[in-house]
């Protein structure tokens, strides 16, 4: 289940990083664990068009992907 959740979630966050940098308007994820929130970090690591942070308390803390030089 994890890799398959992984796999899946390194896709989607793929997609959703390559709309980012195309539009250059940062995007946040819905709420999700914090598990969760770590494949996506590691995920997008290797990218240098874009950054990720997490903001928002538990249990709604999500990621956001915003383009490099957006701040």
């Amino acid at each position: 289940y994890r890799a398959k959740r992984k796999e899946a979630l390194s896709r989607f966050v793929n997609q959703v990083a390559d709309e980012v940098v195309s539009s250059g308007t940062a995007r946040a994820l819905e709420p999700m664990p914090s598990s969760d929130r770590k494949i996506i970090h590691d995920a997008l690591t290797g990218r240098t068009d874009i950054e990720t942070h997490s903001e928002g308390e538990d249990p709604y803390r999500r990621v956001v992907i915003t383009p490099v030089g957006s701040n």
